[in-house]
């Protein structure tokens, strides 16, 4: 009994399949890695720490236009690591850390925008150095019965300095620490509280020492 042999693919069917069949990526297979992904994170961190520097240094009058380039950088940035493929997840873990205080940071420059343009004035900013801010939240900022608001922020933006962002957004943070200071001056009976940023262990930390009035 004659067997017909098995139909030959049409001419260029077989090569097809080939290159398809090369191409498929092995079940189970890792995505594959975006190239230098640790580097873009790195460069997006120090992206983040000039922005938030040059965002004080715009407020205090050290610099004439607002880091707004610089901004939508960041954005560009984040929007692109987003689409990239992600190798672990301790990558993941630090791209959302810094999304989280890029934003935080974002939305406190943008209220504080919003400030000057409803409180403009005709009367020149004095020029302040970014060297001598007004408030140093590392060398420690003295509150008593008032608590003044550009003094509690830079506590939170001492905070958002660190790697991990701060914990709290802005407004939340406002409450937390008027909460923290009358506990302390009720227990410790002190006329006033002094609270600097310090860094242990490359985390940004919080630290209270009440002042008695014989320390003022």
């Amino acid at each position: 009994m004659n067997r017909r042999p098995p139909a030959a693919s049409p001419p260029g069917r077989a090569a097809e399949i080939g290159e398809r069949a090369a191409a498929a990526p092995l079940r189970g297979a890792p995505p594959p890695l975006a190239p230098n992904f640790e580097a873009r994170l790195g460069s997006l961190e120090e992206s983040i720490d000039r922005f938030r520097v040059e965002a004080e240094r715009y407020f205090n009058g050290g610099q004439a236009l607002p880091p707004e380039e610089l901004r939508q950088n960041i954005q560009r940035q984040l929007r692109e690591l987003h689409s990239a493929t992600l190798r672990a997840a301790a990558e993941q873990f630090r791209l959302a850390g810094l999304e989280a205080r890029f934003n935080s940071l974002s939305e406190l420059y943008g209220r504080r925008l919003r400030e000057r343009e409803e409180g403009r004035s005709t009367t020149p900013m004095r020029v302040v150095p970014a060297s001598a801010p007004r408030h140093d939240a590392r060398a420690g900022i003295v509150f008593r019965d008032q608590l003044d608001a550009a003094a509690v922020e830079a506590l939170w933006i001492g905070l958002a300095s660190g790697p991990d962002g701060p914990k709290l957004e802005l407004e939340s943070f406002r409450g937390y620490f008027a909460r923290q200071v009358t506990e302390i001056r009720a227990k410790t009976g002190a006329a006033a509280v002094q609270f600097r940023v310090v860094e242990e262990a490359g985390k940004m930390k919080l630290k209270a020492k009440p002042v008695a009035a014989s320390e003022e």
